[in-house]
Order: C-alpha cells, then structure tokens, then sequence
C-alpha cells in the first residue's frame, strides 16, 4: 500500500482514539494534528501540497474552533457534511476546466475516453454528496459514540468506494490511444 494513502487515512483512527480519549472535541482535535502530520510529510515526500488536505485542515480548524467557542460539537459533526459537499463543488467546478480537475489529478494513471471522465466526475459528485447524507443520517439519529465510530472508520470504507467505483468506470471507458501515447512520451523521456 501506497504510504500516502496510509497517511491520508490516519485522520479517522486519530479522530477515534482521541474521541476515546477525551470526546468529540479532543477527536477533532486529534484528527486536525493528524491531518496536519499528513500535509507536513507529503510536502517532505513529494515537495508538493495537497490542497485537498489542506481545504479539509482549514474546514476542521474552523467548525472545531467555533465549536469550542459556542461549546457545541454539532460543529464538528457537520464538518464532514460540510467537506464533503465542498469536495462534490469543488468536483463539478473542476468540470469546466481543460483539461478537467479530475483528469489533471488522475490522467497520469487512467486513460479514458471523453465520456469516461464525465461519467467519472458524476460518479465522484454522487458519492461525494451520498457521505454527506451518510454523515448527516449518522449524527443526527444516533449516540455521540455511534457518530464517532462511524467518523473513525468509514473514511476507509469511502476512499474505497471511490477506488472501485474508479476502477469500474476506467475499465469501462478505457481508451487506448491514450494510453498509448502516454507510454510513448514515458518512453521519450526516460532516453
């Protein structure tokens, strides 16, 4: 396994552990320095910044913030509502782009053909906004303790969701042209 994703899954577990620890806020809070530790060690790997994570920093920093001030955690409930339907904007605006956000993101890997990527896109719209009603389903209708074992674990069953819904759709709208190109200037670069 990749050692940035296992990074960027180290959010949740921390969010658990510090809920065992000290409840919803100190979660976040553990959530947020994990989060931070992810952003610190991706620039050392690759001297690049994750913007997603950083959004996601800056949303956390903010609602847990605010939600120690108002002494509410329904602020740190909402977060992932909250960063998932920004995820699913920020997907659809990314849309418009040319090339698109998703094929600058991922097109160095997969080869789609035009519709490919529109389905692509939709499909991480849907499951964007399908986690934040799973979010809002969770804390509004169950314990603080339920929500916090949902929060904990289901990044990894979303990231997931979103790897074989990726796959699905790559193997379908596969095109390979493009794939070919990309191995013929893969091939001019290395000589």
């Amino acid at each position: 396994m990749d050692k940035r994703l296992v990074v960027e899954l180290i959010p949740g577990p921390a969010f658990l552990v510090g809920h065992m620890v000290g409840g919803i806020f100190v979660g976040a809070g553990f959530a947020a320095v994990a989060t931070g530790l992810a952003i610190l060690l991706r620039w050392r790997w690759d001297r690049t910044l994750p913007l997603m994570a950083i959004s996601i920093f800056a949303l956390t920093i903010v609602l847990l913030s605010i939600g120690l001030v108002l002494d509410d955690t329904t602020y740190v409930k909402v977060s992932n509502t909250v960063g998932s339907l920004a995820f699913a904007a920020i997907i659809a605006f990314g849309m418009l782009l040319r090339p698109s956000l998703l094929r600058r993101t991922l097109g160095y890997g997969i080869h789609m053909t035009k519709h490919g990527w529109r389905t692509l896109h939709g499909a991480w719209i849907g499951l964007s906004v399908a986690r934040a009603a799973a979010n809002e389903i969770v804390w509004r209708n169950y314990s603080d303790r339920t929500w916090a074992i949902y929060n904990g674990v289901s990044d990894v069953a979303w990231i997931g969701l979103f790897f074989i819904v990726t796959s699905i759709v790559a193997h379908r709208y596969w095109d390979e042209r493009t794939a070919g190109d990309a191995v013929v200037r893969s091939a001019e670069l290395e000589n």
